[in-house]
């Protein structure tokens, strides 16, 4: 069974126009950050990542695709 640790800085990024918002978690345990896309209170992504840069990057690639349509 996996553990998910508390996060201790919830963030939101951006919001697309559909509603669709992501958020970005970071915590004191691996791995460090998580990049959530939520919508309606569905998570519709989510990736673990251990560096901040990856996890903006990630983000960043999903608010383009968001965008788009």
């Amino acid at each position: 069974m996996t553990t998910i640790a508390k996060p201790d800085h919830i963030e939101r990024l951006w919001t697309a126009p559909d509603g669709t918002t992501c958020i970005l978690a970071t915590c004191g345990e691996p791995p460090f950050y998580s990049v959530t896309l939520v919508r309606d209170a569905v998570v519709l992504r989510e990736r673990r990542l251990y560096g901040r840069a990856s996890a903006e990057m990630v983000a960043a690639g999903w608010s383009e695709a968001a965008h788009k349509t």
